[in-house]
């Protein structure tokens, strides 16, 4: 089984590929799909991401050609299907990212409890980041490797403006521009308590409307 699955995936690949050669987008387009692409751990060009969506959507077209003979009436279902699959595939990296952003999003509010507490200790973000980094969910783990590796290569500043920008969180952002500040020699302790304050007010509100749904 893993072996067809394997197979049907290269078939795709090698699919995708030929057609990409024949998809154009412009320069802004190109650059935020391949952003978001990165971001979502998906290794493919933006063209061939998007050719991939195509072939999906066109191999699901194929099938109206027996239904227009055995059961017109279910070729407009096939019509249907063809075009879900289509957004469903090209929107598959901004859902990936999306449930990779809630699942740090819901970690914020123990992490910024964490550095609150840390601050009082040590003023370190590196040593900060690696003993929380023991103790976080998966999703959140792999980020903090990864920034945690960029801040050991390179500016502290630098590593941690780029792990905002990978995510693209609001929350995320206010923990980040606490960071910085501590970088820059400023205290850190009220603003993480303020905003361990709002992030778990925020974690509350969301609760609630789990419960309610």
């Amino acid at each position: 089984e893993k072996r067809k699955k394997k197979n049907h995936e290269a078939m795709l690949l090698e699919l995708s590929s030929k057609l990409s050669r024949f998809i154009r987008l412009d320069e802004y387009r190109k650059r935020k799909l391949a952003a978001t692409l990165k971001s979502a751990g998906i290794r493919l060009s933006p063209e061939t991401y998007l050719a991939k969506a195509w072939v999906k959507a066109g191999l699901v077209l194929l099938c109206i050609i027996p239904a227009l003979i055995v059961f017109p009436i279910l070729s407009l279902l096939i019509l249907f299907l063809s075009v879900l699959v289509y957004f469903k595939e090209s929107r598959s990296a901004e859902e990936t990212l999306k449930k990779r952003r809630e699942a740090i999003e819901a970690e914020l509010s123990r992490f910024v409890m964490s550095l609150e507490q840390e601050l009082k200790a040590s003023r370190d973000v590196l040593r900060i980041l690696e003993t929380y980094r023991k103790n976080a969910g998966p999703t959140f783990k792999n980020e903090l490797d990864i920034t945690i590796a960029d801040m050991k290569s390179g500016s502290f500043e630098a590593a941690l403006s780029r792990f905002e920008v990978r995510i693209g969180s609001a929350m995320l952002s206010d923990v980040v521009r606490g960071l910085l500040s501590v970088l820059r020699g400023d205290d850190g302790r009220v603003y993480f308590q303020m905003l361990a304050h709002d992030f778990k007010l925020l974690e509350v509100q969301k609760l609630k409307l789990i419960a309610m749904k």
